[in-house]
């Protein structure tokens, strides 16, 4: 009850209209914290008890008034604290996933302009897979891959798939620095728009590798 009463009800119209600019955001993840947490909630899933609670923790997260929730929730594409409580969908388990990140993030640097840094650092020596991976990251079924219990890749994974993006491993994060560091100055000769683009990725990759347990999160609306 107590935990009940520190729950701060955010109406869904407040909360939907502050993701209506467009913009990006990116945090930290530790992975590993976060699956163990969530592998225990989804450990009961199959009782009504076991979903009541992962569903109350998930609506709890979408309604709280902590600032790092609120802007990652608020830019999450899902159903909302309201319609998850009128009927289960399987659907939801994809939701809850997202939403309950939220509690194992750290703020960090992000692009402001994502499309751009997709659309012209091929320009300057990267491959438009690597472009669009820096702008947007992998889908986020490949994290539940990584790092989900069988259970959990089995049923969830499927549901995270075209749209659900993004994040990076630090694999993807050292091998993109050492693309960054070794970029010829003179390919931005004609190209000095660009050069602010670029410092902010290399801004947001050397924050996120100071961090090595952690995964880099990446959201854009």
């Amino acid at each position: 009850m107590q935990a009940m009463d520190r729950v701060h009800v955010v109406p869904e119209a407040r909360k939907r209209a502050g993701a209506v600019a467009s913009y990006s955001r990116a945090w930290l993840l530790d992975p590993v914290s976060f699956h163990e947490d969530f592998d225990d909630l989804y450990a009961e899933i199959d009782t009504a008890e076991g979903l009541a609670r992962m569903r109350w923790q998930a609506t709890q997260t979408w309604r709280s008034q902590d600032d790092t929730s609120q802007h990652y929730v608020d830019m999450l594409r899902t159903a909302s604290a309201d319609e998850w409580e009128v009927a289960f969908d399987e659907v939801h388990l994809a939701d809850w996933y997202r939403v309950l990140m939220a509690h194992h993030l750290l703020d960090s640097p992000a692009v402001t302009m994502p499309r751009a840094l997709k659309e012209r650092l091929p320009a300057v020596g990267f491959t438009p897979t690597e472009a669009r991976r820096l702008a947007y990251g992998r889908e986020l079924k490949s994290l539940v891959e990584c790092f989900g219990s069988v259970g959990v890749v089995a049923q969830i994974a499927p549901l995270l798939t075209i749209g659900c993006r993004g994040w990076l491993s630090q694999d993807d994060i050292k091998l993109s620095l050492h693309h960054l560091r070794g970029l010829d100055p003179r390919r931005f000769r004609d190209a000095q728009d660009l050069v602010p683009l670029v410092e902010q990725v290399h801004a947001m990759l050397s924050g996120a590798a100071q961090h090595p347990d952690h995964v880099l999160l990446l959201l854009c609306d």
